[in-house]
């Protein structure tokens, strides 16, 4: 281990904790290292006491839960088991719009309510809270999953990911706490072009981190640069995809070019990492200490194998819980224990969060996941948004509105950022509809542009991302 790397992980790290008043990390991450590797009865047995405990509190102290359970003729005690919370009514993202401020825990103090808000990759953007455990046993999870792809505290990381806002300041201050705690490089793919590829190339290598976490496509499209223009790509340790799915065949391309193992994970804003691989890369282990997840098909329990939507119930955040929320994706589960031997449950595959790059006028590609951030996300009164692209430097929004919906206001932000984003001469439409239904598959696409083959293959990739 490099003298830097020690320093962060012995020293700066906890310190940067203490002094945020964030130590009760650490305590998680011990938890979590532990209890991976429950048995499936004993992992089962811990998410029945904190569900229990957590449709007590909801019962007890947030009105709108209180309410839709009266309503349905069900109550906390009829959960005497895992299987028995399909009896309460699923929480779905326009409830969450329309009665946020019920979910919250009247009991919960003011100051220990985090804000926070959700992307739009499946359109519709959401506001929620966390309350402070929660965020720190968020953290310690991420660190779990992180390690299992090979990365730790103190690691140089190269982050494909975001925008410029998510640079690190140049300040003295910035530049410090980078250089001793965090240890990131962060590469802006909020858009893309065949200059900015060679500029990720080149910094990759100057760089030298150990891992690469990245928006899945935007990794495959480096590697496509990469490969079709004959360069010698940096080889890290591993590298980890989320944001989108990533498809076998770019999974392959992936891995070839940059000579490591590909570690997929899938999670949300809402309630952070849900699944990552292990080293057996045979489907995703849930993080089934804080989460309980559920995936239904025709409104009973999906057998292994079968795709269905996925509900999610936050275990651990007790200051605006989420209980039986339908996350807007699809997924199956994956049968069998793990080699790896962790008893935590694994999802075989999920089929949402397929997203396409759009075009700008100069022939930029703008990503999918980076809209549903940074644009529709920062606007939950839209409702449930569909980015719809016929051709370069042109975007139509399919709109459903939502309840605080103010034409004025959000066209107006809409053209502004989308012009911001994809060029000033953008073309700019939108229409309004009753409804925007998932694919066939179950699948919901956010943005879909059938521009962006033309340009990806101009730049002699071999096919569209």
């Amino acid at each position: 281990m490099e003298m830097v790397q020690k320093l962060v992980r012995h020293v700066s790290f906890p310190l940067s904790l203490w002094r945020r008043g964030d130590l009760r990390q650490l305590g998680y991450m011990k938890e979590f290292e532990r209890t991976q590797h429950l048995g499936v009865n004993d992992l089962r047995e811990l998410q029945l006491r904190r569900l229990q405990s957590l449709l007590q509190h909801a019962q007890a102290f947030c009105p709108y839960y209180r309410s839709c359970w009266l309503r349905a003729g069900v109550a906390p005690s009829d959960v005497r088991s895992l299987d028995d919370l399909a009896a309460l009514p699923p929480l779905e993202k326009q409830d969450i719009q329309e009665h946020g401020p019920s979910m919250i825990a009247t009991s919960w103090p003011l100051r220990d309510l985090i804000p926070n808000r959700t992307g739009g990759s499946t359109g519709t953007p959401l506001s929620f809270f966390l309350s402070h455990d929660r965020k720190c046993s968020r953290a310690a999870a991420t660190i779990r999953h992180n390690r299992w792809a090979g990365w730790d505290v103190g690691d140089k990381v190269a982050i494909l990911w975001g925008a410029a806002r998510d640079q690190p300041g140049s300040g003295l201050r910035s530049r410090l706490r980078n250089l001793l705690l965090e240890r990131q490089l962060v590469l802006d793919t909020g858009h893309i072009t065949e200059a900015k590829l060679k500029r990720f190339h080149e910094d990759l290598k100057g760089f030298r981190p150990r891992v690469i976490l990245a928006y899945a496509q935007a990794i495959a499209l480096l590697a496509r640069y990469v490969k079709s223009h004959g360069l010698s790509a940096y080889q890290p340790h591993a590298i980890v995809t989320s944001a989108e799915v990533l498809d076998d065949d770019a999974r392959r391309l992936v891995e070839d070019v940059f000579g490591c193992q590909v570690f997929n994970r899938y999670g949300s804003r809402e309630v952070s990492v849900i699944a990552s691989e292990c080293e057996a890369h045979r489907g995703m282990h849930v993080m089934g200490e804080g989460l309980y997840v559920e995936i239904e098909k025709n409104g009973s329990p999906a057998k292994p194998g079968e795709m269905g939507s996925i509900l999610v119930t936050d275990l651990l955040n007790l200051a605006m819980p989420l209980i039986r929320y339908r996350i807007g994706d699809v997924a199956s589960w994956e049968g069998g224990p793990c080699r790896c031997g962790r008893g935590l449950p694994r999802l075989a595959k999920v089929a949402g969060r397929v997203t396409d790059f759009l075009v700008g006028t100069d022939g930029r590609l703008v990503s999918g996941a980076f809209l549903s951030l940074y644009l529709v996300g920062q606007r939950p009164a839209l409702g449930q948004v569909q980015l719809v692209q016929e051709e370069a430097g042109q975007v139509l929004f399919r709109i459903r509105r939502g309840p605080r919906f103010r034409a004025s206001e959000e066209l107006k932000y809409l053209c502004d950022t989308t012009r911001q984003y994809l060029g000033a001469d953008t073309v700019v439409d939108w229409e309004y509809v009753d409804e925007l239904p998932a694919e066939p598959s179950g699948k919901f696409l956010f943005c879909r542009s059938r521009a962006a083959a033309e340009y990806v293959n101009g730049w002699g990739q071999a096919a569209s991302v």
